[in-house]
């Protein structure tokens, strides 16, 4: 399972790989600004995140350099293809998670209120 980091980052790269036949050609920078301001991520943490994610195989990482400029030249590979779909599977997990922990608590709640209506007509039957 991927952290925030990781997770903000391969959601970038499966946006700019996917319209382009799994492959893309990005500079750092530019990835960097199309990260969310609510997550804290430096430069220096980008390098990082993505050797682990090309190590755990979603996608290959080749470092270029296109007329004086530093490149990533990134192709998606079969995890990187099933991103997606791995967190639209979380995303619902997430949701029916909420929703059932809701469900048992109301369910809870109307328990211990029948509880108490029928402790209350044994009390009031037997004074």
């Amino acid at each position: 399972m991927l952290n925030k980091k990781e997770t903000v980052i391969m959601r970038e790269i499966y946006k700019r790989t996917t319209n382009n036949n799994g492959m893309c050609l990005v500079r750092p920078v530019d990835l960097m600004s199309s990260i969310p301001y609510n997550v804290e991520l430096n430069l220096e943490d980008l390098a990082p995140i993505l050797q682990g994610l090309a190590y755990d195989e979603y996608f290959e990482l080749v470092e270029t350099d296109k007329n004086g400029e530093y490149y990533l030249c990134i192709t998606l590979m079969k995890k990187g293809f099933a991103f997606q779909r791995a967190e639209e599977v979380r995303q619902r997990n997430r949701k029916n998670s909420i929703i059932s922990k809701v469900a048992l608590t109301l369910l809870g709640v109307v328990l211990a209120a029948v509880l108490r209506y029928v402790i209350g007509l044994i009390v009031a039957s037997a004074g």
